[in-house]
């Protein structure tokens, strides 16, 4: 089988229904074999940055890799700011550019370029995937796309970039497509889940705050049905004010510098914080780490570097949210929990007394005085 044959079918196989692309001579054989071979819908993009985040929102909305095609050079460099922002934001992406023919690389000559648009797109990539590959061999081919696919989905959810030579992608191998095993998720600590629900029903001002993680997890229904069961409020991140409805009794608004002031506030003067898939960064908390750790906070992340990161003294709950939230689910369904109604009661003064609008109303009224 021809290895652009082998790719178009092995993404096919994947599940992945849309490619986003802009043509150019080193993808002409993926491109061609992703055409002859499959239903996929090759989308061309105006320009391979906007392929790059096209890839980007639906690894964010389907939970599946985002694919996104550019041929060497700067259309390889031109996704950079796609994958950048897949990988600060946890979307699972699998990025493939074209090189140039194995014989036309530079290799270790003492000059900047042989092949035309002849570029190190793997190292430049790098910091900003999970994983990057050149591919030399085309047998490596197919454990590489299945590594890719694993790594770009497993943990903290990412890109990944292969780099593929023209000679590769149009030389032939025997090797049959092969599904992808699932991860196998693990337990939580029972301990873990039995000390959460008990520092829950002490607190007098719980949260639970809610990042981006809950939404690479897909895990917002698993969310509001504990929260509900737990009678505890829930603050998001800029990243996942989606996450809960907007109109639900939980919702109280979302933090950080362009958060609302009222759940700013109440984020601040809550007692304990169940963090769900959130970096804690400075924009979400502010520059004074020590105020925040004078209360309990569990955090569930993972990516163990995360925790107590910037704020210490956090119990860590290093966890996929999902399997976190189903093993909690299934003691919480076994307890009573009871509202703490002051807290909310104090959380809806707080809404009243620092509405948006006011914001715009004290803006407007210095303007006039300073005409």
């Amino acid at each position: 089988m021809k290895v652009a044959d082998f790719i178009a079918v092995f993404l096919e196989k994947k599940g992945v229904r849309h490619i986003f692309e802009l043509s150019g001579g080193m993808i002409t054989h993926i491109l061609d074999s992703l055409n002859q071979n499959t239903d996929i819908n090759i989308i061309s993009m105006h320009h391979e940055q906007s392929a790059a985040f096209a890839a980007d929102a639906y690894g964010r909305v389907t939970g599946l890799p985002g694919v996104a095609l550019a041929t060497s050079g700067p259309g390889a460099t031109n996704l950079l700011t796609g994958i950048g922002s897949c990988y600060f934001d946890s979307s699972p992406a699998v990025f493939i550019t074209g090189q140039v023919n194995r014989h036309e690389q530079r290799g270790d000559r003492p000059i900047r370029q042989l092949g035309f648009q002849e570029t190190d797109i793997v190292s430049m990539a790098l910091p900003i995937t999970k994983a990057s590959f050149l591919v030399n061999n085309p047998d490596d081919i197919p454990v590489i796309l299945e590594k890719a696919f694993q790594i770009a989905m497993e943990g903290r959810p990412g890109p990944v970039l292969i780099d593929i030579p023209m000679d590769v992608q149009r030389a032939q191998i025997n090797m049959p497509v092969e599904n992808v095993i699932g991860q196998v998720t693990k337990s939580i600590d029972p301990t873990i889940i039995a000390n959460v629900i008990a520092d829950i029903k002490q607190a007098k001002r719980p949260l639970i705050l809610v990042g981006r993680g809950i939404r690479s997890a897909f895990a917002t229904q698993q969310l509001i049905e504990i929260a509900e069961q737990l009678h505890v409020p829930i603050v998001t991140t800029l990243l996942a004010v989606d996450a809960i409805p907007f109109d639900h009794q939980l919702r109280v608004g979302f933090i950080g510098s362009y958060g609302n002031r009222w759940a700013n506030i109440a984020f601040g003067e809550s007692d304990f914080i169940l963090v769900l898939g959130s970096r804690l960064d400075i924009r979400q908390t502010g520059a004074d780490t020590a105020f925040f750790e004078q209360r309990v906070i569990y955090h569930v992340d993972c990516e163990a570097g995360e925790i107590n990161n910037r704020i210490k003294k956090c119990i860590p709950v290093l966890a996929d949210v999902n399997t976190f939230l189903k093993d909690l689910k299934f003691v919480v369904i076994t307890e009573n929990f009871t509202k703490k109604q002051d807290w909310y009661d104090y959380i809806n003064g707080l809404k009243i007394k620092w509405p948006d609008n006011k914001e715009l109303t004290v803006a407007e009224d210095s303007c006039r005085r300073y005409h």
